[in-house]
């Protein structure tokens, strides 16, 4: 079984296959050579994005790139591992983290609000909205940042979320609290419930796969705009699987199937976007571990899905092998 930590070691991820630095020489080069601007992309994907984008922080921190990056964008399940990780939390503690959690003491449902609405519907009783309150994530998250506000984050962070105020504008989180544009990142509709308002917000949010799943065109936008002349390198995450194309069953799945499939087809048009409108500017290192994950917050293949995660990318970012992964899902 994967372990994290030792008192001899404290915070060394132990019992998985060894990386040989010297077989990422030319993504050690890319990423530290002065004609490349280093940014990474972490995007969503429940569980299983936990994992995977977790075991791509862990490579990063090996190789020693960490130090070289300029900028960490994150959506939902990215924007929990990014925003963590840009406080100063190391991989080995999130992973140590993630694998303590069930879905049992972390998934609180409302019960008792679904059953009163449906009771009092007939009298004008609206359902709650979301199925899972949400509250004991919010803890979760909260004790992994070790800073509380973008500002003091180790290296600069963004995340990404959909206003719900029926116009579904793209809202990317650069200042102030950290925990609740995480959570507003993460907020997927009708199943987790939104957070509080803050004073001044004129609207919620909704979870950011639904305007963008992996930040991909809002960091290239914002490198243009910002008028440096090195070429960007974005390494990003995206997280999917033909698990997700087989037949629903039940309204949970169905629905979730549904918005799985919009943030799909969504995804498709910025990736081609991203290769035909910027590919003189942009080289894009994109990473799909294609981990099959059969519930939406199950947590019971923590150490595999990692794994396989971790395995996937230290093939796909090998000297031999890099030339082949630029670009493609």
């Amino acid at each position: 079984m994967l372990t994290t930590g030792s008192r001899k070691h404290p915070g060394r991820i132990t019992n998985e296959s060894r990386l040989e630095p010297e077989d990422y020489s030319t993504l050690h080069r890319l990423a530290t050579a002065g004609e490349h601007r280093l940014i990474v992309s972490l995007g969503g994907g429940a569980t299983a994005g936990l994992c995977g984008n977790i075991a791509l922080t862990h490579l990063l921190e090996e190789l020693g790139l960490k130090q070289h990056i300029s900028e960490l964008w994150g959506t939902s399940a990215g924007a929990i591992v990014g925003g963590s990780w840009a406080t100063g939390t190391t991989a080995a503690e999130m992973l140590a983290a993630i694998r303590n959690l069930n879905s049992k003491d972390t998934i609180d449902l409302c019960h008792v609000a679904i059953l009163r609405s449906l009771l009092l519907r007939p009298f004008g009783r609206f359902l709650p909205d979301g199925l899972i309150q949400g509250r004991r994530l919010a803890l979760l998250i909260d004790a992994g940042l070790k800073v509380k506000d973008f500002q003091n984050c180790t290296i600069p962070f963004r995340c990404i979320a959909c206003s719900d105020d029926g116009r579904n504008r793209r809202k990317i989180f650069r200042k102030g609290l950290l925990l609740p544009a995480i959570l507003s990142s993460m907020s997927l509709p009708g199943i987790l419930a939104p957070r509080p308002a803050l004073e001044g917000e004129e609207c919620g949010y909704y979870d950011g796969g639904l305007v963008e799943k992996t930040p991909l065109i809002s960091p290239i936008a914002e490198h243009l705009r910002s008028g440096d002349s090195r070429k960007l390198l974005l390494i990003a995450t995206h997280f999917s699987s033909d698990e997700r194309r087989k037949p629903a069953r039940g309204f949970i799945h169905r629905f979730v199937q549904s918005i799985y499939a919009l943030e799909d087809a969504l995804w498709g048009y910025q990736l081609k976007e991203a290769r035909q409108r910027y590919r003189d500017k942009v080289t894009l290192l994109l990473l799909n571990p294609h981990i099959v994950e059969p519930t939406l917050f199950g947590f019971d293949h923590i150490t595999e899905h990692y794994l396989q995660a971790r395995e996937n990318f230290k093939r796909t970012l090998r000297n031999g092998s890099l030339a082949l992964t630029f670009g493609t899902d």
